[in-house]
């Protein structure tokens, strides 16, 4: 009986994939476990191992977006039964990424764009296989796009720039414009890759919790000084990772803010998976910092430095940003003073972290400068009530005002 090949789930809000290629020819025998195709989602690319041995007869071409469970090949005992599934159902080219570099590096009409990509050996130039895929869709010419990816590689937000610039010159009013026009459009901006994430999650976060967000304001000396006798030790820490442990340890405190809703059921987790909400140019995406209840702030110092770097050079694995438990966005660095974060969905909470701003405090009948931050928690309601929830964000501020009761 033929086995089915069908795509994987890769996170709880994954819902569809790009086939980028095929890793093998139709009616090539593949064994278990061999890499027979390549997934990218809109946050991770995964190589997709063969479910079992079997003469590979693919019903999906490459650049298709597969949703998620469908069939996108089967492999065939013998060619006895590769023959009826060809009669049933339609072979689909294999050409993967070789196929899809060839087509797109032809010429063809193309948004105009900085100095060419540069190429690898033979001329040919570097981009990942998902780029070329949508390059060869949109009939633009990869060498005329700057590539922003490792060694100025051309990655999948590359060519939705050069998809934008080209909607937008198109849109763009010409001198015979008519008068007296009201409205035109400057730039059209398609609701695709990682943006088309955010409005997914966004609109799912909030249409399907009841959030509350409460807000506090804690003094920051305690935890300047902190950061400043690690610094001077050498660790050079952030304020996101001192935060970090501090929900860490409040979580463990307050275990029940540490969950999530999967159907009908609140899940309480064990795990203390802490994201860190950032934006390095090319849309949101949330880290984890694994296990967070049980390591140093030093050790999420250094997990918050190794997945920005990973961001920056587009090598995020799956594992990095799924299966969060809580989610920490600071917007200090915009001098942004409190604000209502939205819940990472299915998540049941997250923090919003302000600046840190001196401010008049009256302390013991006296009027002092203090560093003061402000700290704003959404949480949904339906899992977490309010005075639970003011109980956690309570913790939260006697933890970064007074670090050492983390001890």
């Amino acid at each position: 009986m033929a086995i089915e090949i069908s795509v994987p789930k890769l996170g709880l809000t994954m819902e569809e994939a790009t086939l980028v290629g095929w890793k093998a020819a139709a009616g090539e025998m593949v064994k278990k476990e061999q890499i027979v195709l390549v997934l990218e989602t809109d946050k991770v690319t995964f190589e997709m191992p063969s479910p079992g041995d079997g003469l590979l007869h693919p019903v999906a071409s490459p650049g298709s977006r597969i949703e998620v469970s469908q069939v996108v090949g089967y492999l065939a005992a013998d060619k006895a039964e590769l023959a009826k599934l060809a009669a049933r159902h339609p072979a689909a080219e294999t050409g993967g990424p070789a196929a899809a570099t060839a087509a797109a590096t032809q010429p063809a009409a193309a948004a105009a764009g900085p100095p060419a990509a540069p190429a690898a050996g033979g001329g040919r130039v570097k981009a990942s296989p998902v780029a070329r895929v949508m390059a060869q869709a949109h009939g633009i010419d990869l060498s005329l796009i700057a590539g922003t990816g490792p060694g100025g590689r051309v990655v999948r937000a590359d060519v939705l720039k050069a998809i934008e610039k080209r909607v937008s010159a198109k849109a763009a009013p010409g001198p015979g414009a008519a008068a007296g026009e009201l409205l035109s459009t400057a730039q059209e901006i398609p609701i695709a890759g990682v943006r088309k994430v955010i409005f997914k999650n966004m609109h799912l976060s909030l249409a399907t919790q009841a959030q509350l967000t409460l807000h506090t304001e804690a003094s920051a000396e305690a935890m300047m000084r902190l950061r400043n006798r690690l610094n001077a030790a050498g660790a050079k820490v952030s304020y996101n990772a001192v935060l970090v442990k501090v929900i860490a340890q409040a979580l463990k405190q307050h275990p029940l803010v540490n969950a999530g809703v999967e159907g009908e059921v609140i899940k309480v987790w064990r795990q203390v998976h802490v994201g860190v909400a950032m934006d390095l140019g090319r849309g949101l995406i949330v880290p984890k910092v694994r296990n967070a209840e049980s390591k140093s702030i030093r050790e999420i110092s250094a997990d918050i430095d190794r997945l920005v770097e990973a961001a920056k050079a587009g090598n995020l694995a799956l594992d990095d940003l799924t299966l969060g438990t809580f989610t920490l966005t600071n917007l200090g660095a915009w001098d942004i003073d409190d604000f209502t974060p939205i819940v990472n969905h299915p998540e049941s909470a997250i923090l919003g972290a302000g600046r840190i701003v001196e401010k008049p405090v009256a302390r013991d009948g006296q009027v002092v400068i203090e560093s003061r931050v402000a700290l704003s928690l959404s949480f949904d309601h339906r899992i977490i009530d309010g005075a639970p929830g003011a109980a956690f964000l309570k913790t939260i501020k006697d933890l970064v005002e007074e670090p050492a009761l983390m001890l």
